[in-house]
């Protein structure tokens, strides 16, 4: 009690307390701007840039050869010029194709494409223009360092692409155009899977069509919708050696077929020549294509000889794991 009658003391001597509360989740109450973006900036945890994978891509104009077109979508962009600024967000509710490229002349150049915010309510800020209904705006930065994957300092902005424009050149190509967009807050999901090894020793083979192996290795994998790219690492423990020069390329596949599988990832070439157990691993990243993302699909071995009739087997002493995670990364598809 003398702690709270202390604050009240010190509010009527001229103290004040800064804590803020959201009077908009209360009937009756209008909420200012900068609080509203400092709510996002909170939601968003500070991040920035495109909200889906698709979102704000840009591509070449083909109707008007120096324009570029932007994507629908929507984005978060963080104020970066003052303290407690927020963020801000925009929705590109349409085709985009107000910006075009200026030719080249006698040298190269590089434009960033940007989503800019050009607030004039803050005190400080740069843009003198009242106040109007569109802060986010999609803007040019000409003549930007070669190479340059971030946006220069100085103002709050998310970067789209880079435009790599050659030596006396007016039209924009899909060639020039290097995607440097980024999810601001990418979902993910990991996962691990095991399998045990067969009852019975389970030879690979020694032919050149492909074969499910180890056997029991087989898991239903469902794929998120958000997904685009998916990073796995994957042991195969204790898998004996039988004879000869085993040798083959051994990996997942995506497909309840081995020999058609829907998607195929980095196999490894495995070679052993001699020692009674050996551990095969690999991992890989693989962009995962809209055909499979929202499905489910079946995770297997897969087993193909490279050129020698050596063995390696699959025991009850042999497991399998794997470890994958889905990633939302900004993709043109």
């Amino acid at each position: 009690m003398r702690h709270i009658l202390a604050l009240c003391h010190l509010e009527h001597r001229g103290f004040h307390v800064t804590f803020q509360t959201a009077a908009a989740f209360v009937d009756g109450n209008t909420e200012s701007g900068n609080f509203l973006r400092l709510m996002l900036q909170s939601s968003t945890a500070g991040s920035q840039g495109i909200v889906g994978a698709q979102d704000l891509l840009v591509t070449a104009n083909t109707v008007n050869n120096s324009g570029i077109n932007i994507a629908s979508g929507a984005c978060v962009v963080y104020g970066a010029e003052t303290a407690f600024q927020g963020s801000y967000y925009g929705y590109n509710v349409g085709l985009d194709t107000s910006l075009t490229i200026a030719a080249t002349s006698g040298t190269i150049r590089s434009d960033m494409i940007v989503i800019r915010a050009e607030d004039p309510t803050w005190s400080g800020s740069p843009w003198g223009n009242p106040a109007s209904g569109q802060i986010l705006f999609p803007r040019v930065l000409s003549n930007v360092a070669a190479g340059l994957t971030t946006v220069p300092g100085g103002y709050s902005a998310i970067p789209l692409c880079r435009i790599d424009m050659p030596v006396s050149t007016s039209a924009v190509s899909q060639a020039y155009i290097h995607d440097l967009r980024a999810v601001a807050q990418p979902q993910r999901i990991m996962q691990v899977v095991t399998a045990a090894g067969p009852g019975s020793v389970t030879n690979w083979t020694a032919g050149t069509t492909p074969v499910a192996w180890p056997p029991g290795a087989t898991w239903q994998v469902a794929i998120p919708a958000w997904a685009t790219t998916m990073v796995c690492s994957w042991v195969i423990g204790e898998a004996s050696y039988i004879s000869g020069w085993a040798r083959g390329n051994v990996g997942p596949v995506f497909g309840a077929s081995v020999t058609a599988p829907a998607l195929t990832f980095t196999q490894p070439l495995v070679s052993a020549t001699a020692g009674p157990e050996h551990t095969i691993a690999g991992g890989f990243t693989a962009a995962i294509p809209a055909s499979l993302r929202g499905t489910t699909q079946t995770m297997q071995f897969s087993q193909v000889a490279n050129g020698q009739t050596g063995l390696m087997a699959a025991t009850e002493a042999t497991s399998t794991s794997v470890t994958y995670e889905f990633q939302q990364l900004a993709s043109s598809s």
